[in-house]
């Protein structure tokens, strides 16, 4: 049997082919895989804590990367751009971020909505990211322990408090979440 190999009527098969569009799967279970990680943190050992960090929030990292690229991706689509830069094979979450903001203000003052789920202004939320990537520009930094030249990465961090990060990254999650529900509402309309 192969490695990637399903078995008939095995409950832990999981059904990915029936999938077209398979990147909003990606974007979501990232967040999901980040979020069971994080369930029950503050009970677990030091040595599991002081592990467990990195995976969770590298999985956060790529939740909110794979989500603005995503958006991108829609927005060029429904503005009928045709992009030219390379922005999609960035990581750089602040430049994909600061994209999003542009092309969804384009996207509101285009149709005239006015039912928008999120302010145009993100103030606070780009705040986090240019707090998240200072840290981690290029998405290495929870992933590995030295960059390509093999300099140490989070020399300068000696403390992560994942409740601390949860708060503060959750308000970039909400505003993704109602970037796209505005977004899916204009579909409607």
């Amino acid at each position: 049997m192969s490695l990637f190999q399903g078995i008939k009527k095995d409950l832990n098969n999981a059904d990915i082919g029936w999938r077209k569009d398979k990147a909003p799967a990606f974007e979501y279970g990232y967040r999901l895989a980040a979020e069971k990680l994080a369930t029950g943190f503050e009970k677990l050992d030091t040595r599991s804590k002081d592990t467990l960090i990195f995976p969770i929030i590298f999985l956060y990292r790529q939740h909110i990367e794979l989500t603005l690229k995503g958006i991108i991706m829609e927005l060029d689509h429904l503005l009928g751009n045709a992009r030219k830069d390379k922005i999609l094979e960035s990581h750089k979450i602040l430049n994909l971020w600061d994209e999003v903001a542009k092309l969804y203000s384009q996207f509101i003052s285009k149709n005239s909505l006015n039912l928008i789920f999120t302010p145009l202004k993100s103030t606070k939320e780009r705040a986090v990211i240019i707090d998240f990537n200072k840290l981690d520009e290029d998405s290495f930094s929870f992933r590995y322990t030295t960059d390509k030249q093999g300099n140490e990465l989070l020399s300068s961090v000696d403390y992560i408090s994942l409740n601390n990060f949860q708060i503060q990254i959750s308000i970039v999650l909400q505003y993704l979440d109602n970037v796209m529900e505005t977004i899916s509402h204009a579909h409607d309309i």
